[in-house]
């Protein structure tokens, strides 16, 4: 059974360790993690196997009345495919919305379908491709789902 709950500041270095493992070609820094967990327009949330290990996370960046920024979804490969990042999308979708968020805004590499396919079930729409995004040779599309 997989359970949710907001993140907090003991998470960071579980955060900044599955970065390096998920997201190699640009991990955040444990300062990086901190200064968005500092911010009230910042909303992180985990999911925990029957352990309480944190097996996904998810934060959104929602300044408002405004567009929000998806700012980073993760599940360990060995959970994939269990719903669990749809279920954090929505808790993070939820929670901007509750901030007065327009729409939700994403970038996700282009060779991670997916995700993007997780996405597009969301109802996001692909809007253009950023060249080099993440880094050299590994371009963003660029992705958009407009809130009610």
């Amino acid at each position: 059974m997989i359970t949710y709950r907001e993140a907090n500041a003991f998470d960071l270095p579980v955060f900044v360790s599955l970065d390096k493992e998920l997201f190699p070609y640009s991990p955040w820094s444990a300062s990086q993690y901190k200064e968005e967990f500092s911010s009230p327009t910042r909303h992180f949330v985990v999911a925990l196997d029957q352990a309480e290990n944190i097996v996904g996370y998810a934060g959104v960046f929602a300044p408002g009345e405004a567009e929000a920024d998806v700012l980073t979804v993760g599940v360990v490969p060995s959970h994939r495919g269990k719903g669990i990042a749809k279920a954090l999308m929505a808790l993070i979708t939820d929670w901007a919305n509750t901030q007065g968020s327009t729409a939700m805004m994403l970038e996700v590499k282009t060779d991670n379908t997916d995700a993007i396919g997780l996405y597009e079930s969301l109802g996001y729409s692909k809007l253009n491709v950023r060249k080099d995004y993440f880094g050299a040779g590994l371009d963003a599309q660029v992705m958009r789902l407009e809130l009610s």
